[in-house]
């Protein structure tokens, strides 16, 4: 998809979004053969609550309608898919990270070995993680101290899901 098809379609889409209350997270025209598939991924714009269902399709009928309206989209006939960014996201701004407080997540810093922690707090530009360990097993599990860990020093982060 050219950039002008891409700014095109968010013109038309943002709007809608932004009048929800909602924010645009990405979008993106995929072809596979003969299939096109419009993805929109919808986010609330801050605080940690999850994106309602129920709330996600109404959004998603007026997305469909300002595309109707306004057809941004070149070419053959699409199919249009409006999601959330899912409960595993990668945490790539410090808005993903802001989100996700409360949550685990699993870090690959740029520096060391991989490591899953409570994510307590989400700044600018770091974090602040509790890690733990569990010495034996059957012993209880020992917090450790909280750890601040800059941004530019990950190389990914991934949202994990708790059973």
């Amino acid at each position: 998809m050219s950039s002008a098809d891409t700014t095109a379609i968010r013109n038309a889409v943002e709007p809608v979004v932004t009048t929800a209350g909602l924010y645009l997270e990405d979008l993106d025209l995929e072809t596979k053969g003969s299939q096109r598939t419009l993805r929109i991924v919808l986010d609330l714009p801050d605080g940690t609550d999850a994106l309602n269902l129920d709330r996600l399709a109404e959004v998603s009928r007026d997305i469909s309608a300002a595309l109707d309206e306004h057809d941004p989209v070149p070419g053959p006939p699409y199919e249009l898919e409006v999601s959330t960014p899912g409960a595993t996201r990668e945490l790539e701004t410090p808005r993903h990270w802001m989100r996700n407080v409360g949550h685990l997540v699993r870090v690959r810093p740029a520096d060391g070995e991989r490591f899953t922690a409570r994510l307590l707090e989400a700044h600018d530009d770091h974090a602040v993680l509790q890690r733990w360990h569990q010495p034996k097993k059957g012993m209880p599990i020992k917090y450790l101290d909280p750890e601040r860990l800059d941004y530019q020093n990950v190389r990914g982060a991934r949202v994990e899901v708790e059973i």
